[in-house]
């Protein structure tokens, strides 16, 4: 239950990030008064765990003192408040590992329900850009629904091993993985697609390398396709925005005019301009914005930049507003995932492997995402990252045997 709700809550429910976090503990809680035992203490003594623990009860920590320093608590409590809360259901899923049939289903249902969510809002309603429930707004819910396609594509190699129900797992997590894709097309957002290529790479190194030639060059040729008819397609917007995109910088280069992609980089040119100034403590959770104004009256950036209250990359703005330590934590918190998982590519167990593919693709995703948009900057980024993490994290043993051929009973 655990990750039914840590995967659908957050794409389809008001305040569904901060609902998964504390049923997970709620669960937890439940299930330790039944057993009367904690593992999860035992389980959460290996290196990678403390190191994990240690970066997101720091990435708190460290909110908490620049907005101390910074007069800007009531900022950073909400911040510091999903980093802890994720810390604690680190402990509450270690004591109580979820089923993976359970995380490929929640991701499923969530790809599903974000697809019809989406589709209602295009072609029902008539919205220009589909979007989720407040706060999370058309770039979070295109993003999140992107990333729960690459899931749900990535659970393909667990499903086909299964014993009962094989043709079921596969169609229900393709069923996910379109509609998770349809969602994000028709949010129209253009950063996320960014991650696409290193999930191809990912995809490739995990699965793919094993395949004959044939069955190689007919997956890319598929996802060209794929690609192709989406952007051709009027109703998907698609075209559309990558029009867009081209024209925006094709005007910033010339200094005609500043749109979505002049302006963000413009945000990133007086970012780096900020940190230069300022570069052990930042400016705090309301200091970046009224230091970008004085740029822009000093005319050192565009005036037409706009009231951008973060730099929409999530290293600067981390450094410009947490300080070197609030960029170093959200750092190491990409860098551990990346170490955890990436040996698992290799696995010969196809239920870790799909799950270290899961987690190459979870990272490398919002480090993409994080190139155009700041998601730490808002306790929704945090909670969804670190929660799933979590997930993909306990289903990968720190070292992996080199010959394992074993099957997850559903």
């Amino acid at each position: 239950m655990q990750a039914i709700a840590i995967t659908t809550l957050p794409l389809l429910v008001p305040l569904g990030y901060w609902l998964g976090l504390l049923f997970t503990l709620i669960w937890g809680v439940l299930t330790w008064k039944k057993n009367r035992r904690w593992r999860g203490i035992n389980h959460a003594n290996s290196r990678f765990d403390r190191l994990l623990l240690m970066l997101i009860v720091g990435l708190g920590a460290v909110d908490i003192m620049i907005g101390v320093w910074h007069d800007s608590l009531r900022q950073a409590l909400p911040l510091a408040g999903a980093a802890w809360l994720a810390a604690l259901v680190v402990l509450m899923i270690r004591a109580v590992t979820p089923r993976p049939a359970a995380w490929w289903a929640g991701l499923a249902l969530s790809g599903l329900g974000a697809g019809g969510w989406a589709a209602w809002q295009k072609f029902g309603i008539g919205l220009t850009r589909a979007t989720g429930h407040p706060p999370l707004h058309s770039i979070f819910f295109g993003n999140f629904a992107l990333l729960s396609a690459l899931l749900c594509l990535a659970g393909l190699g667990w499903a086909w091993h299964q014993q009962q129900l094989r043709l079921c797992w596969l169609l229900l997590l393709l069923l996910g993985a379109a509609g998770g894709a349809l969602a994000s097309a028709l949010s129209g957002t253009r950063g996320g697609w960014l991650a696409l290529p290193i999930a191809i790479a990912v995809f490739y190194y995990g699965y793919a390398y094993q395949w004959p030639a044939i069955w190689r060059w007919l997956s890319i040729c598929c996802v060209l396709a794929v690609m192709m008819v989406s952007y051709v397609i009027p109703q998907s917007g698609v075209e559309r925005r990558v029009d867009k995109a081209v024209a925006d910088v094709h005007h910033y280069i010339e200094g005609t005019d500043v749109g979505s992609v002049g302006a963000r980089l413009e945000m990133y040119r007086g970012a780096l301009w900020l940190i230069r100034e300022q570069p052990l403590l930042g400016y705090g959770h309301q200091g970046y914005q009224p230091a970008m104004n004085v740029l822009v009256a000093e005319g050192k950036l565009n005036p037409a930049l706009g009231n951008y209250w973060h730099a929409h990359n999530d290293l600067l703005d981390a450094w410009v507003r947490r300080g070197l330590l609030g960029m170093l934590t959200v750092l190491g918190l990409y860098l551990v995932a990346l170490w955890r998982f990436f040996p698992g590519l290799r696995s010969e167990n196809p239920a870790q492997k799909s799950f270290s593919v899961a987690g190459m693709l979870l990272t490398t995703s919002f480090i993409s995402f994080g190139l155009s948009y700041s998601f730490f900057a808002y306790p929704a980024g945090i909670a969804v990252y670190i929660s799933w993490l979590i997930v993909l994290w306990v289903q990968v043993p720190e070292v992996l045997p080199r010959k394992s051929r074993y099957v997850y009973a559903n």
